[in-house]
């Protein structure tokens, strides 16, 4: 998916119909958020194959589009990821959990926006996507919060499909550091963006679930 500008716009193209799809479930205003998260992916998929091409060429890319797909990747994940959870979430412990991880978000995604914006960056194809070199070096700690903001909120959810993007998540962020490092920001996306059909899933069952009327099944209704 995000080993050559074919298969990045390829994606881009399945998840954008993904994405589609589950906009026009018609979400609830406190779902929305949530929902377009395909969207945002298909985006990411859509930049990073301009970006090949570009290397492809063995031209360096536009400063703007390698910005803004790093952009995507750093600064707006840890920050959107808990607050597209707690904006649907329920139960007054969960919520002020999601509210502390809203927080540290929004502190990853100001230290990574700041060396961002401070720093000029690179990309080079390696064995297994693209690498994206900035000038200062992320410390491990940001990573380990990065990682906690991204992920906690969604293994925190009550909804089974929620959770499951969450495990797949984490997943992929292991797979990534351990067998493509140096090429992270490339490759996760692709176990992100493969776990946006359960995005789908989820919009899908609380659509069918609201037709029903009020009464929900059991685990929906954890503290």
């Amino acid at each position: 998916m995000c080993f050559s500008a074919p298969a990045s716009f390829t994606a881009a193209a399945i998840i954008g119909a993904v994405g589609i799809a589950t906009l026009a479930q018609r979400p609830a205003p406190r779902l929305m958020a949530f929902a377009a998260i395909p969207l945002v992916f298909a985006t990411h998929q859509a930049i990073e194959g301009f970006i090949w091409l570009s290397v492809n060429r063995n031209a360096a890319p536009p400063q703007a589009l390698v910005g803004a797909y790093l952009f995507i990747a750093q600064v707006f994940w840890p920050t959107f990821t808990p607050l597209s959870v707690l904006l649907f979430e329920s139960g007054r412990r969960r919520r002020q959990a999601l509210g502390v991880l809203l927080l540290t978000g929004l502190a990853v995604s100001g230290t990574l926006g700041a060396i961002l914006f401070q720093d000029e960056f690179s990309v080079r194809a390696v064995a297994h996507g693209l690498y994206y070199g900035v000038g200062e070096r992320v410390e491990n700690p940001v990573v380990g919060l990065y990682v906690m903001a991204t992920t906690a909120p969604l293994l925190m959810s009550r909804h089974r499909f929620v959770l499951l993007f969450g495990i797949c998540v984490l997943v992929g962020s292991v797979v990534t550091e351990l067998f493509f490092f140096g090429a992270q920001a490339s490759v996760w996306c692709f176990f992100a963006a493969v776990a946006s059909v359960l995005v789908f899933l989820h919009v899908r069952r609380e659509r069918l679930l609201a037709s029903i009327g009020p009464q929900r099944p059991a685990e929906e209704f954890e503290a």
